[in-house]
């Protein structure tokens, strides 16, 4: 199995505007549902590879998303966020 990583929002909203402006990028993305692990207001969130976290950090930043955290799974499958 592939990993992905995770980028969790403020709302659901703000996580439908990161996936438009990532697809706009040429971002491989996809919505999901949120681990119910990962503490925050939103209920959705965008997987992706480990290979994108640059792009994924640039977008965010040049278009002002408010992004709560990405995260990764550890070796005992937990969520855990990422710098």
């Amino acid at each position: 199995m592939t990993e992905k990583l995770l980028a969790v929002f403020i709302s659901t909203h703000e996580t439908l505007r990161a996936e438009r402006m990532f697809k706009e990028a040429k971002i491989r993305v996809r919505a999901t549902i949120k681990p119910r692990k990962i503490s925050s207001n939103c209920q959705m969130a965008i997987t992706f590879s480990p290979d994108k976290i640059k792009d994924i950090r640039k977008t965010v930043k040049v278009n002002g998303l408010k992004l709560v955290g990405s995260y990764k799974k550890d070796a005992d499958g937990e969520w855990i966020e990422i710098n």
